[in-house]
Parts: structure tokens; sequence; C-alpha cells
């Protein structure tokens, strides 16, 4: 299966959520389509855990990628579950662990397939040489009270990858968007939800409070 999709729709969580969040400088952002699935017990169950594929719809010109000619493919695993808690009438589920790989792929061949792990996915999405590599620092999933769509926020520290350091130093690497999960998107069958969203890199000079819906802005 390649890639087709339906447009995430943007969040809008009945919550107001105040994050410390960096003050931003120069930011570097690549864009990301892609699906997701869980590997344990029941959906969203602590334990379980949350692997990501994804292809690249935009990269940044300082990182000199042209996706006529290759590819930016994604893959987030050992994400685990501590299991969904009560956030103001919708459902947080906080992961531990968890790792970010990014891939500069000449081959353009990431394929997902269907039902997980199978002989195209997560494979095709670690082909290449290595652009960016972080070890998740935190990670949240937020679900509306219907459990049929939401967002997600991550931090990352960077750990290898050909853009370590190349475009800034101190660096901040956050992960997020939102998703949908199979009942309100073409999710391919075995995958349990669609994302839409942007990898950042952040030149940090400070730190300020700021609402939920100003951190929404920075996947907008």
């Amino acid at each position: 299966m390649k890639k087709t999709f339906t447009p995430c729709a943007l969040v809008s969580l009945l919550l107001a959520l105040v994050l410390a969040v960096p003050a931003l400088g120069q930011v570097y952002s690549v864009d990301y389509l892609g699906y997701g699935w869980e590997q344990g017990g029941p959906l969203k169950a602590a334990g379980d855990e949350l692997i990501i594929t994804a292809t690249s719809t935009y990269v940044h010109p300082a990182f000199g990628v042209d996706l006529g000619t290759e590819e930016l493919t994604f893959y987030v695993s050992g994400l685990i579950s501590n299991g969904p808690t009560d956030f103001f009438g919708n459902t947080q589920i906080n992961y531990t662990g968890g790792i970010l790989e990014i891939y500069q792929d000449p081959l353009m061949n990431a394929d997902w397939g269907v039902n997980p792990p199978n002989a195209t996915s997560p494979g095709s999405f670690q082909e290449g040489s290595l652009f960016f590599a972080g070890a998740f620092t935190a990670f949240t999933m937020f679900f509306d009270p219907s459990g049929s769509y939401g967002s997600f926020e991550g931090t990352l520290d960077g750990v290898a990858g050909s853009i370590i350091d190349g475009v800034c130093s101190d660096c901040v690497y956050t992960w997020g968007g939102a998703f949908q999960t199979g009942s309100g998107a073409q999710v391919p069958e075995g995958y349990w939800i669609q994302v839409d969203g942007v990898f950042e890199i952040d030149a940090a000079v400070s730190s300020e409070a700021a609402s939920w819906g100003s951190v929404k802005a920075l996947f907008n």
C-alpha cells in the first residue's frame, strides 16, 4: 500500500493546559504524515508499545533534502504506555522510553502495507542514511471524550544523525501533531491511528509559560 491520506482534523481539546515551553529562536521543521499501531494488550493499556511509521511532506530548505529525488522516513518505537488517565473529561496517556529515527533514502520505497509489522513496515522506513536519531524525554497523547481524535507532544534528546548540531547548538527537539483513529480516517488494516504533525528543531534561548492554545499553534 502506497501513500494515501485524508486530512487529520485539527484538535480542539476542551481544556486549558499550561506548560513550560522554550521561547523559540530560529525554527527548522520537517512535516510528516503516517500511521501508528500498538503491540501488547488492549488499545491504550499500560505496558503497550506504540510504534509509528511516517514519511515527510515538507523539509526546511536548510537541510538540503530534495523530496523529489529522495524521501525522509520516520520510525518511532519503544514508547511504552503508562495507561490512560482522566484529564478534565478527556483522556491522557503518558509514555516512557521511546526512540525516533529519521532516514534519508533515495530509494523512495516506503510502504505501510497492512497488519504491521509486515514485510515493508517498519523495514522500508529504516533504509538509507541516518538523518536524525533521538531518545524521547517525554511523550503524551491527548484524546477527546469520543476517543476518535486528539493530539500528541514529545520532546527528545538528539543522539545521532547527519543533522546533529548542523543548524544550531543546544538544540531543542520536539515531535508533535494531531491524530485520528481508524473510525475517523482512512487507516490501513492493522493500524490504529493516522498522524499528521511536525518534527521541529528549535534554537531555544529561554523558557516561558504558554497556554495549550499556543502550544497547538506550533503545529498549525
